[in-house]
């Protein structure tokens, strides 16, 4: 029994507010079922067992809100529903984001995460002028609160207009979330930096700048980071050639290594394309 109570205080916290119910009796039949139906009755004696067993039924088949316990894991516990917690990852993170703040998104499309079947990744597409809105309310809202921002990368498309996709990966802590921001953009478009909102997004900026060429306006320190100095072009874009425009060697007159115009020179050869067994006497 006392084991009991100390749960139920634990949970009471978390899940106030959340349910549909929030009275004391469905925190009673949460935690009832939380510990199983050999403490259902010690919990809650005044009810029956049928119609408690019921109304915990009919409140795990409620769409659960954001405040649930859906950032605790489900391994080993049978009274939190998978397939709530899936219909969540799929279309309610989504809708969620879209009513809350229908300016900021453009499109919204739910594909599978990388990681499990179960926590569904929603990508969020959004404007360059609204990325920066859109990115602190994901960080600093209550039922969002994505505060690590993983990578910043971009995907090269050159026949389209707007040839490059600026890709955000985002990772909540709080909820056991993650989501992806993508912003279309041409190769004079500039997107403004998240460096004011996500430190990380300093040196994520400038590998995207340096490998793909997109600009970032507003960043402190906009330079190449994996390239050499005087580098031409920008590896990972689609059109940039696999030999490259420059070559380095060592140079043993100056005793230094010098950067180079790429030359594929070869020497003359003589190609014989007669098969070697028909020139065999016979």
């Amino acid at each position: 029994m006392k084991s009991a109570q100390s749960l139920l205080m634990k949970l009471q916290a978390p899940i106030k507010g959340c349910l549909q119910q929030g009275t004391s009796e469905g925190l009673r039949s949460f935690a009832a079922r939380a510990l199983g139906s050999a403490m259902e009755t010690s919990l809650i004696p005044e009810a029956n067992s049928a119609s408690t067993s019921a109304s915990s039924a009919s409140q795990l088949q409620q769409t659960r809100s954001m405040g649930y316990a859906y950032a605790r894991k489900t391994t080993d516990k049978d009274y939190i529903a998978s397939e709530h917690m899936q219909a969540f990852g799929n279309t309610q993170l989504t809708d969620y984001i879209i009513k809350t703040v229908p300016k900021f998104v453009k499109m919204a499309v739910t594909g599978p995460a990388q990681s499990s079947v179960l926590y569904q990744e929603p990508t969020i597409y959004t404007t360059p002028e609204s990325l920066v809105p859109l990115m602190v309310f994901l960080r600093d809202h209550t039922n969002t609160q994505f505060k690590c921002l993983l990578d910043v990368t971009a995907v090269d498309f050159p026949s389209r207009a707007a040839r490059f996709e600026v890709v955000y990966h985002l990772l909540s802590p709080r909820w056991n979330n993650r989501i992806r921001v993508k912003v279309c953009v041409d190769e004079v478009t500039a997107v403004p930096t998240l460096c004011k909102v996500f430190n990380t997004a300093n040196w994520f900026e400038r590998e995207t700048w340096d490998m793909f060429g997109v600009f970032f306006s507003g960043h402190p320190d906009l330079r190449r980071i994996l390239t050499d100095y005087g580098f031409t072009g920008h590896p990972l874009r689609k059109d940039f050639p696999m030999t490259g425009y420059q070559e380095v060697r060592y140079d043993y007159g100056k005793k230094r290594v010098v950067s180079e115009p790429l030359e594929l020179t070869q020497e003359f050869r003589y190609f014989d394309f007669n098969s070697p067994w028909e020139t065999l006497n016979r």
